[in-house]
């Protein structure tokens, strides 16, 4: 006979059914961005998800009530891993200048490098219904937040919804890019980013120094300020 094994205390049991449901909860939140990344969101199903994610329909239901519950469950996580890169980021920064450009590329950096969440939070949840379209609206309100933590106090006075067209005109350029499956080439545009939300505040004359400085840091040829792309309609797909 072999040698026994002690059994595993309580503490250690609980930990390892805890860490067994995280990552079936994870598996199912990848395998819902990859289906939406190939079919859109009308054309997924729970089916599809589970299949991608190699899990049984019963456990999906354990973790979602439907294909929306997760949906969103995966756009919420999503939005909470850009917004902790952006704060690690930004967190080593000296300057709010510096803040500013760490957290565009952080935000830019993240999407280039996960393409299916990109495509999930970006065009996706146009199409998702309005508890989806609120989350998006959230974020964004979020990131405009940070935006103007950036700027400080004592800058020009500017109506609020002035941020609120810059952050907009942003995201139109980001998503004509995702759309068009150029989202590796996100990182590019941060020159050009930090332009359009400099300009209206310090003025076009410094916004367009600080543009050629970063391309320049950055290896870039400058090229053209921001253009929106042709896209195809809001439905999330082309």
């Amino acid at each position: 006979m072999g040698p026994q094994t002690e059994p595993l205390p309580p503490s250690a049991l609980s930990e390892s059914r805890s860490f067994t449901v995280r990552s079936r909860r994870e598996r199912l939140l990848t395998a819902m961005a990859q289906v939406v990344a190939e079919d859109g969101y009308g054309a997924a199903s729970v089916s599809k998800v589970v299949t991608a994610a190699g899990i049984s329909r019963n456990s999906f239901y354990e973790h979602f009530a439907n294909k929306e519950d997760c949906f969103l469950a995966a756009y919420d996580a999503t939005v909470e891993q850009v917004l902790a890169r952006v704060s690690v980021a930004t967190a080593a920064t000296r300057s709010r200048r510096a803040a500013l450009e760490a957290g565009f590329a952080a935000f830019l950096g993240f999407a280039a490098e996960e393409p299916e969440l990109a495509w999930l939070c970006v065009v996706e949840v146009l199409a998702a219904g309005p508890r989806a379209l609120a989350r998006r609206d959230e974020a964004m309100r979020r990131f405009a937040l940070f935006l103007e933590e950036t700027r400080g106090r004592g800058g020009p006075a500017v109506a609020p919804v002035l941020t609120e067209v810059v952050v907009g005109g942003i995201y139109e350029v980001i998503y004509a890019r995702v759309l068009n499956r150029r989202t590796a080439t996100l990182p590019e545009l941060l020159p050009d980013v930090m332009y359009v939300w400099l300009a209206p505040f310090v003025g076009t004359t410094r916004a367009t120094a600080v543009r050629a400085e970063t391309a320049r840091r950055l290896g870039y040829d400058g090229g053209r300020l921001l253009q929106v792309a042709p896209v195809h309609g809001r439905t999330g797909r082309t």
